[in-house]
């Protein structure tokens, strides 16, 4: 048996799609209106930023921060082990 696609899309399909009116089958927006405004307001804040930090300078908050973190763990997991 051949069966053939009908062109109307509204028609074709599962019969229970068929039942529903048509505003349940509209499509979805991209975004909701509230992360479109998010995303407005974080474009306009865009040139408010600090310039990005070069990584070849290392200061001495940023080694005591590693080793502050480094010990941390050592201890956590040499607690969970012991």
């Amino acid at each position: 048996m051949i069966r053939r696609r009908l062109q109307d899309p509204v028609l074709a399909g599962h019969p229970f799609r068929r039942t529903l009116p048509a505003h349940v089958l509209r499509p979805l927006p991209d975004f909701e209106p509230e992360v479109e405004a998010a995303m407005a307001r974080q474009s306009a804040l865009d040139g408010l930023r600090s310039p990005p930090v070069n990584p070849r300078r290392i200061t001495l908050q940023d080694v005591k921060d590693f080793l502050l973190a480094y010990c941390a763990c050592f201890l956590a997991v040499s607690v969970f082990i012991f």
